[in-house]
């Protein structure tokens, strides 16, 4: 009988094997102020992170010294001798594998390297780890936080590729309830999930027949012939309709919650009144606010825009003024008539014919300027609505996210990120810093109940 001994060397079985298991994507983590990764050291070993969901791996270095992993999220850590040149990898499922280090002095220690584990196995049935999820949202400017990551939305949809599971989300938007949920996510097909944001506050569109005129809501253009306004309150509000110096409409209307109301005028409706101010001097007033307003004996500049019907036509020596009584929502509220102080509680006086703009205040809160025309000597009465918070928000965009956001020296967030209740009609300054970046800084003006974008850009701090 003859006997045949043969010699079996290690690496023949590691091959036979190895095709189930691969390491690509080695490279060598740097430190510096630009890198992103928190990169750590071992004086006497070398430290390999290892990127992979499975589990079970056992890990052999240079083929003799065992070396134990240290699991974290998705990655194993390992530390090897210094100068280490291979690595064994064993699994029950995979099989084995002999890695040979991609560099000629192996694994140094004092370094921290990354590479990413490949599993593959023709007995398991191959499913997806991650799925496509589609978000259609209107709004379309809304704000998306999934698994407490914060997104901004552009168009309405916002496609994620996220890992198999539960994810939570949710959906806001200035002047909308928000809106949260979950998300469950198969490797069978993509989820499309549909969120309609609901406005808090109303609308209001205006049509008209008359070509040209200009749309005015509660002191604020809104359009030429038809517009839409912005966000309105809930309860009464100043529509007026304007065409070169006359008005053509002038009426209060009263709004619901969430109402979206439409107010169509024809020709009927609409009866050219002397305002006894040019259109010019209209628009200035809105845009001060805060200036004293001239009677019209005084505002002889513009006289000769004025359109007077008969009816209005008196001497030049006699002043034409109208009783007017204010009342406002209680005796602790104060009455402001162009920016003048009146009374508290309720004021009466005589005014001019003109345009005046009428607020009130109390603990520190103002309310919106309501117009108030003065056409002739008929008694105005008016009822003022209790002062209200007047507060505007901010939308900071950047190009990089996580950068801190300074309203006025104070840290306020991060980026991309809504800051909310800041002061209407104020300036202020916002101010980005992250490191690595040079700061970015802007100065912009918040509108009182609206949205108002910032974007800014960082730039890398260029380093010697």
């Amino acid at each position: 009988m003859l006997l045949l001994l043969f010699t079996f060397s290690p690496f023949h079985l590691l091959t036979s094997t190895a095709q189930e298991m691969h390491i690509v994507e080695f490279k060598k983590l740097k430190k510096g102020p630009l890198n992103m990764n928190h990169v750590v050291t071992s004086k006497k070993e070398a430290i390999l992170d290892l990127k992979t969901s499975e589990k079970g791996f056992s890990f052999m270095a240079d083929g003799k010294q065992e070396v134990a992993a240290e699991e974290g999220e998705g990655i194993l850590t390992l530390k090897v001798p210094d100068k280490t040149a291979f690595i064994v990898v064993k699994h029950a499922d995979y099989g084995q594998l002999t890695w040979k280090v991609p560099q000629k002095k192996g694994l140094r220690r004092k370094k921290h390297y990354s590479a990413t584990l490949q599993t593959f196995s023709p007995d398991k049935e191959y499913k997806l780890k991650e799925q496509w999820v589609i978000f259609e949202i209107q709004p379309q400017d809304a704000i998306l936080t999934v698994d407490s990551t914060m997104t901004t939305i552009h168009g309405g949809r916002k496609q994620m590729y996220l890992p198999i599971g539960k994810h939570a989300w949710l959906a806001e938007a200035p002047f909308h309830q928000e809106e949260k949920d979950t998300v469950e996510l198969t490797d069978e097909e993509r989820k499309i999930v549909k969120i309609a944001l609901q406005p808090v506050y109303s609308y209001l569109t205006v049509k008209t027949e008359l070509e040209g005129c200009d749309i005015i809501v509660d002191g604020q253009w809104i359009g030429k012939t038809q517009g839409t306004s912005g966000h309105l309150r809930e309860g009464s509000h100043r529509l007026i309709v304007m065409k070169d110096s006359l008005c053509y409409y002038d009426a209060d209307f009263d709004i619901g919650w969430k109402e979206k109301k439409t107010i169509e005028l024809t020709a009927a409706d609409l009866h050219p009144v002397s305002t006894k101010k040019s259109l010019e001097w209209y628009y200035a007033q809105l845009a001060r606010d805060s200036v004293k307003t001239d009677s019209l004996s005084a505002d002889s500049s513009l006289h000769g825009n004025l359109q007077t019907p008969d009816s209005c036509l008196q001497s030049p020596n006699v002043a034409i003024k109208a009783p007017v009584s204010i009342k406002a929502v209680d005796d602790f509220t104060s009455i402001w008539v162009n920016r003048e102080l009146k009374g508290y509680g309720s004021w009466e006086g005589e005014l001019e014919p003109g345009f005046y703009l009428v607020s009130t205040e109390k603990d520190g809160l103002e309310s919106k300027s309501k117009p108030l025309w003065v056409y002739d000597a008929t008694p105005v009465k008016l009822e003022l609505l209790p002062p209200m918070d007047n507060y505007g928000m901010l939308n900071v965009q950047c190009n990089e996210i996580g950068a801190n956001v300074y309203i006025n020296d104070k840290l306020v967030g991060t980026t991309p990120c809504v800051i909310k209740d800041l002061p209407g009609d104020s300036r202020c300054e916002v101010r980005l810093e992250k490191a690595g970046f040079s700061r970015a800084v802007k100065t912009v003006k918040v509108v009182g109940n609206d949205l108002t974008y910032v974007k800014l850009e960082l730039k890398k701090r260029k380093h010697k």
